[in-house]
């Protein structure tokens, strides 16, 4: 891996930094099954300033998804401490902007895909316990991912473009499932896969969401109770 300072590889630990709370989420170990495996959260410093990221090392030869180490803020209803940004969380139809930034460097041999997630919820919960009740819908937005990485789950929907030009995929499913068989709620899940994938990304978020709306994907009624940057690692 590129030169770091390995700050934990302890499963679920977090870190709050100035950007949000990063976290060594492993929501799928069990797919590795007897294999050996790492994944640690890390950070290094340039030109003077912190930053953050993660390591890992997962087996090959699998068709799944192991893990999704991220950085977030709000707070989630699966794991809703420690939270970062009191404002969430926030309701759909109640914003007027909603834009996401990064410029990432990732280097790796294996498949993975960079999406923001964002879980909507049905109420505005601000609980300290974890909720799943509430848990509505899955927003995934791709911006990047491998060749060889899953396409998102359901089936495509359509294509459109925002207002910036960039074009995506539309994929949607309802009664979407935790694969990693622990929890028995389900929820909609709809992913937007950029079609030209890119490690630096603007993402005009408000759009893709009222494009959901508009196709009655999810409803209005929703609040966003997060919004979580990671890789979802094969």
């Amino acid at each position: 891996k590129p030169d770091s300072i390995t700050i934990s590889c302890e499963e679920y630990y977090n870190v709050e930094t100035k950007h949000g709370i990063l976290t060594n989420n492993v929501w799928n170990k069990q797919a590795a099954k007897d294999d050996s495996w790492s994944q640690c959260l890390e950070k290094r410093s340039v030109g003077g300033d912190t930053q953050y990221g993660w390591s890992w090392s997962w087996p090959f030869g699998r068709r799944v998804v192991y893990s999704q180490p991220q950085i977030k803020v709000g707070a989630s209803p699966w794991a809703p401490e420690p939270k970062f940004d009191t404002s969430f969380p926030l309701k759909i139809s109640e914003l007027s902007k909603l834009d996401i930034s990064h410029d990432i460097e990732t280097t790796t041999n294996g498949n993975h895909n960079t999406a923001t997630t964002m879980w909507l919820i049905s109420e505005a919960y601000k609980g300290s316990k974890p909720n799943k009740s509430i848990i509505a819908a899955e927003i995934m937005i791709w911006t990047y991912s491998t060749s060889e990485h899953f396409d998102p789950a359901g089936s495509k929907h359509s294509e459109i473009r925002t207002s910036d030009g960039a074009n995506w995929e539309v994929w949607s499913q309802k009664e979407w499932e935790d694969k990693s068989g622990e929890n028995d709620n389900r929820w909609t899940y709809v992913a937007f896969r950029a079609t030209k994938s890119s490690m630096k990304a603007n993402i005009k978020g408000l759009e893709l969401l009222n494009y959901a709306m508009e196709e009655n994907l999810i409803s209005e009624d929703y609040f966003i109770a997060d919004v979580e940057l990671g890789n979802e690692i094969m």
